[in-house]
């Protein structure tokens, strides 16, 4: 995968025959959400070919040479996907890409947003249930890796700061990653700048924490970070083994 990375976003890193960004994308279509905004950076044209030559990457085909008309000989089971490729530039952070989207988010006053490099079987539904019901601004996925930077204090599914091991405190409140899968209400936009230097991971966030508008809806099932070349060996090896427990409905 290291080498890989150096050439391909790492949206585009293969697992088995299709790219993790597809993968992630499935897990939502399973549920009945097919509607998508993808925020592109750097290498974001590779992303932008995938899916325009979607129909040739995907089906059997069949050519003839000299008139180059194209057959297709089988059909793909993503019918009905709506895939919008937005360019966010190359040096934005998270909350300056989730910004530049805004204007084609349509609909409900609530949206999701999720990182390209980690697959999960989280069960869709239930976040927004969970969501609505603690009528939050936003809502993230809490998970439980080995300890990593970023992890977060929660009490009673709310975020109460970032957790610090240096500090030598009692264990009183569950620790969490963002594991990604997250729902915004669209009041987060007043959080949020189009500067390529908001990032959600930490102004946005610390300024939820302290307003009390950042839940954390926790999970326990199947979640994967595509980090590390160890990683891209064990989710492959699911793959190979017909165990894609993020595909599971």
């Amino acid at each position: 995968m290291a080498n890989d990375s150096n050439f391909v976003p790492k949206a585009m890193i293969m697992l088995g025959q299709r790219p993790i960004i597809w993968h992630i994308l499935k897990r939502y279509a399973l549920t009945g959400y097919k509607d998508f905004v993808l925020a592109l950076g750097s290498k974001g044209e590779l992303i932008r070919d995938y899916f325009t030559r979607y129909e040739d990457y995907t089906n059997d085909i069949q050519i003839s040479l000299g008139s180059n008309q194209i057959k297709k000989l089988s059909q793909h089971q993503e019918e009905g996907w709506k895939v919008s490729l937005v360019d966010t530039g190359v040096h934005a952070l998270t909350g300056a890409r989730i910004h530049r989207c805004k204007k084609y988010l349509d609909g409900e006053d609530e949206f999701m947003v999720t990182y390209s490099d980690c697959v999960a079987d989280i069960n869709i539904n239930d976040l927004i249930k969970f969501h609505r019901k603690f009528k939050r601004i936003a809502t993230i996925t809490g998970v439980i890796p080995p300890y990593r930077e970023g992890e977060l204090s929660v009490d009673n599914n709310l975020a109460t700061g970032f957790y610090n091991p240096k500090k030598v405190e009692k264990n009183l409140f569950q620790r969490y990653v963002n594991g990604g899968f997250m729902v915004f209400n669209k009041k987060i936009f007043s959080y949020l700048s189009s500067f390529n230097e908001c990032k959600l991971e930490t102004e946005v966030f610390s300024k939820l924490i302290s307003d009390k508008q950042l839940a954390v809806y926790p999970h326990y099932g199947f979640w994967k970070w595509l980090d590390t070349d160890r990683d891209f060996q064990y989710l492959n090896d699911l793959v190979d083994k017909n165990k894609m427990y993020w595909l599971q409905e």
